[in-house]
């Protein structure tokens, strides 16, 4: 079955690729030209690609906020334009879209996807034609070590989230743990990362399974079981996405298994918070890219507006894409014009400071340095651990 997608994915693309190569012999030149008419009329354009349908996210509403603020406060000296894309949730319709981006050649950049996979795959159709992909929230690390100058990240990867979870189980004393992960890119690199560094705390990984989109409820049930009645474990590491992880935590609780569950970002999800009872007070532990309790200035800025705006508090998605577009304007308007490969320049000349944090890439266009913040269940939402707690 593998093999058989695997081959339906190589022949989409290789009939795409010669479909939109027809249109120009050099797709990168003929963006270049575009985007330098478009920007002497005065606008830059950006794609903004994710699952909105099936990622309930305040994402949109975070680009809207920052492309405000970049028109009304002149961070461009032209108009900001954005252009809405969804993906659809799946790889498939991931790279229909993101040649459909393609296909208009005044796009200089896009911020997307909300899914490692979806990201990884649609990477490498953005380098073809010439557009600069700023990565917002997918965690895999092989999308910034694929040496490709054009791509960029403001989310730290799986090995940071990997090492900072390991270190959170060493310092409540789980020393034996489980590990169940959603068979995906990001799943699989997620949970490599964490049990790399539970060897290196000397945690025992008791047992390692996984799952994918297909496994049924039955199944979820038996694997329970089979945990609750075969091994001994102090805490749980979950590497999934909603709605699954809502699923697996109430069937785990149903089969008695009471124990820590730990997780990363995807954990720190209003749709999971407001599912959670107060049962599971001290128990669901999320390390995440995102401090709702930062005394950053320029956080409190965005919190607040985003919150005038909007009637609602941010989450994470509408922080990162945020930052992602005002770095993209002011990495344009240091360069002076919208060529993808003079804003990479700019991208890795300048320790950016935005909401949620300092930025500063890499050569591969990784994100350096940056804190992540522990967090556990309480009372309806996730606070912030003590600093003695965190890493």
């Amino acid at each position: 079955m593998k093999r058989d997608r695997f081959l339906k994915i190589a022949l989409f693309l290789s009939g795409a690729f010669f479909f939109l190569g027809c249109k120009s012999d050099d797709p990168v030149k003929a963006r270049q030209e575009a985007i330098k008419q478009l920007y002497k009329n005065g606008t830059v354009k950006i794609a903004i690609a994710n699952s909105f349908v099936h990622n309930a996210t305040k994402m949109w509403e975070g680009a809207v906020l920052a492309q405000e603020k970049i028109n009304r406060d002149a961070l461009l000296p032209v108009h900001l334009e954005l252009v809405k894309y969804d993906d659809g949730g799946n790889t498939i319709t991931g790279m229909k879209t993101a040649y459909e981006i393609a296909s208009d050649e005044e796009i200089c950049a896009v911020i997307g996807h909300g899914y490692s996979d979806i990201s990884l795959s649609c990477s490498l159709i953005y380098q073809y034609f010439g557009i600069l992909m700023f990565n917002y929230i997918s965690t895999t690390h092989s999308l910034t070590e694929r040496n490709n100058p054009l791509i960029f990240s403001n989310m730290p990867n799986d090995s940071d989230f990997g090492r900072e979870i390991a270190q959170l189980c060493n310092q409540n004393g789980y020393s034996n743990v489980l590990i169940y992960y959603l068979e995906n890119a990001s799943g699989t690199s997620l949970s490599n990362a964490f049990e790399i560094n539970c060897n290196k705390f000397g945690i025992n990984v008791v047992s390692r399974d996984s799952y994918d989109m297909t496994t049924s409820p039955q199944e979820f049930e038996r694997m329970a079981k089979r945990w609750k009645n075969n091994f001994i474990f102090d805490a749980l590491f979950l590497a999934g996405r909603m709605p699954s992880i809502q699923y697996i935590i109430e069937t785990l609780r149903q089969n008695g298994i009471s124990c820590p569950i730990l997780g990363a970002d995807p954990f720190d999800d209003p749709l999971l918070t407001h599912a959670l009872s107060k049962n599971e007070n001290g128990r669901i532990f999320a390390v995440s890219n995102y401090d709702s309790e930062s005394d950053n200035p320029r956080f409190k800025e965005f919190f607040a507006a985003f919150k005038e705006k909007y009637g609602e508090e941010p989450d994470q998605e509408a922080l990162q894409v945020y930052d992602a577009l005002t770095v993209l304007s002011r990495a344009i308007a240091m360069a002076h014009f919208a060529n993808p490969s003079e804003i990479a320049e700019a991208l890795r000349k300048e320790n950016w400071k935005e909401a949620a944090g300092p930025y500063t890439f890499d050569k591969t266009g990784a994100i350096q340095d940056r804190t992540l913040t522990a967090k556990v269940f309480q009372n309806g939402a996730f606070v912030k651990l003590p600093a003695e707690s965190t890493h």
